[in-house]
């Protein structure tokens, strides 16, 4: 649970209560948080203290994340850097997952040392915060993984990415580059595969998340370029700089506020999964005002402007819900960098309504 779960004075945590009230006697409500607000908001007893692994439980696990076995790879040498690594850790199975993937990636001692005596670990920190040690296998990412993980910060905590559905936007950001003969989609989807192998994503059921404080590492290295609206007040905290903006659900955001977007003129990503606009209106002033949009995804349009053909970049249209094209603009044949038009039920008298994806 996030502190943000508070604000309106507690009434979200208490709408959120109210069907548990008349639950059976001796019913337990269970909250795990990392905010020291969350407690002070929500307990009804004192906290259980969750400390990291003790350490020969955590040598041991640790262990089979770096030599993918049980044994320490018969390699003294390694296993000496290795303890040392340890208590940079602060006893938590995520880092050591995740940075064991890192060093088994390259069992050379001057690799394990590179990383041992990395800059990153004398950063500012808190006695529990395991940022650095995250921070610092996103540091040995190749060049094209860092742009791609570092994207999904516009994305928020717990959101549950479908893999072909991010690869597509990767390609269609230029995150992506021709490898051989290989398909350039099927490219990005290794990719995915790398990041998942040394522990980016998690595979949840059918889809992957991103656990919170990967999350929030993702966040820090992009924090120029990122940005997630909430509400109205977010717009002062955006920085100019933003190249991918994701537009939360609120009741805050009207055709007006929308409209504020237009000053990012180096906007690549914008996000509306529950932006509805029967006009086109406000499509229309983005069309004109963000030049270099790539990828755009809302959530229902009844009519697409004529101005949609400024966006020559364009190379990803997203209609999410179900609608009615009252027309599609000649100029859209304008837009030669289009990949995919995607829309789960388009319907419109020209022959791109026959397809849920559309190459061109």
């Amino acid at each position: 649970m996030w502190d943000d779960a508070l604000k309106e004075n507690g009434q979200r945590w208490k709408r959120f209560c109210a069907p548990f009230r008349s639950v059976q006697e001796g019913s337990v409500m269970l909250v795990t948080f990392r905010c020291p607000t969350v407690d002070e908001g929500v307990r009804t007893m004192d906290p259980v203290i969750l400390e990291g692994l003790e350490d020969d439980v955590f040598w041991n696990f640790s262990k089979l994340c770096a030599f993918r076995s049980e044994s320490s790879y018969n390699n003294p040498e390694l296993e000496c850097i290795g303890r040392k690594i340890l208590p940079k850790l602060k006893g938590s199975p995520l880092a050591a997952k995740t940075l064991g993937r890192m060093l088994s990636m390259d069992l050379q001692t001057s690799h394990w040392n590179s990383i041992l005596e990395s800059e990153l670990w004398e950063l500012s920190q808190e006695e529990t915060d395991i940022l650095p040690a995250l921070r610092l296998s996103f540091m040995y990412l190749s060049f094209h993984l860092k742009q791609c993980f570092s994207f999904c910060a516009v994305y928020p905590k717990d959101y549950k990415f479908e893999k072909v559905s991010l690869a597509e936007i990767w390609r269609a950001e230029g995150f992506v580059h021709p490898q051989g003969g290989a398909a350039i989609l099927s490219t990005s989807l290794q990719y995915f595969e790398d990041l998942v192998a040394r522990s980016f994503f998690q595979c949840v059921g059918t889809r992957y998340v991103i656990h919170d404080l990967m999350h929030d590492m993702a966040q820090k290295v992009s924090e120029h370029d990122c940005f997630i609206l909430r509400n109205k007040s977010d717009f002062d905290k955006v920085p100019q700089s933003v190249r991918h903006l994701h537009v939360l659900p609120s009741s805050d955001f009207d055709d007006s506020s929308m409209l504020r977007l237009c000053k990012y003129t180096k906007l690549r990503t914008l996000i509306c999964p529950n932006y509805f606009e029967k006009t086109g209106i406000v499509m229309g002033h983005w069309c004109t005002k963000l030049p270099s949009i790539r990828v755009i995804s809302c959530a229902f349009i009844d009519e697409l402007p004529d101005s949609i053909g400024n966006w020559k970049h364009i190379r990803y249209l997203e209609i999410s819900r179900a609608c009615t094209l009252k027309r599609i603009p000649s100029t859209f044949c304008w837009l030669y960098n289009m990949q995919i038009l995607y829309s789960p039920k388009l319907v419109s008298t020209t022959k791109l309504a026959k397809f849920n994806i559309t190459w061109f």
